[in-house]
């Protein structure tokens, strides 16, 4: 903490893996104050054997990676929430009914890695590796999947949607509402609270969020950070 923020590095998942942060300063902060906070976790993390994946800034600030390090992808998202029912809302209506089924993190790992793979090269489903909580998914008439979701129990406790995929094929049919919904219910029911993230450009997913009720957290700019040998 300083005059001109704060900053941290937190684990993002259970067990004190995948460790990132984030820094928020005041508008008047130098411009190299993100950097400067930056390089400073970053020789702490390295004494304590953590190694950050990702770090975040408000857009349009700058960031230089660490002594170490390079920027090997970046992205602008929005943090979404919500404490309500997706229906609770007169204006809301039910999705359009799915048979959803509940998938398994390790036994159908493979099946689901490859659907998510196949329809979205960024998939972070991270089937598996027992980060999720619970899997929902869609199969059509051949059996296959059509559409996949999780919730992921984050390090913090706060269940957080991820791997939502729908096949091109199936899409407009609302099965990516339908996952949604349901996705949402659970962790209310479990946690009081569900939490998401979306690619800011992503206009019809951020339609889609704002009339099941989620609200709008932060807009965060995120760079991928990577070992340099």
């Amino acid at each position: 903490m300083g005059r001109h923020g704060w900053a941290v590095l937190t684990p993002w998942r259970p067990g004190g893996r995948h460790w990132g942060g984030l820094a928020v300063v005041a508008p008047d902060a130098p411009q190299d104050a993100e950097t400067a906070a930056l390089a400073v976790l970053t020789d702490v993390a390295r004494q304590q054997g953590v190694s950050p994946e990702w770090f975040s800034t408000e857009p349009g600030r700058a960031l230089a990676p660490p002594p170490g390090y390079a920027v090997d992808g970046a992205g602008v998202w929005d943090l979404l929430w919500t404490t309500e029912d997706p229906q609770s809302a007169g204006s809301r209506r039910d999705p359009p009914l799915h048979h959803l089924v509940e998938l398994e993190d390790r036994a159908d790992a493979a099946e689901i890695e490859e659907f998510g793979r196949r329809h979205n090269p960024t998939f972070e489903g991270l089937p598996g590796r027992g980060y999720a909580e619970l899997w929902l998914g869609a199969r059509g008439a051949g059996g296959g999947l059509t559409a996949v979701g999780a919730v992921h129990r984050l390090a913090s406790g706060v269940p957080h949607l991820a791997g939502i995929v729908v096949d091109p094929a199936h899409r407009r049919a609302g099965l990516g509402e339908a996952l949604t919904v349901e996705l949402t219910r659970w962790s209310l029911r479990s946690h009081g609270v569900s939490t998401l993230g979306v690619y800011a450009d992503h206009a019809d997913a951020l339609r889609l969020y704002d009339r099941l009720g989620y609200r709008f957290g932060q807009r965060l700019h995120t760079r991928v950070l990577a070992r340099r040998p």
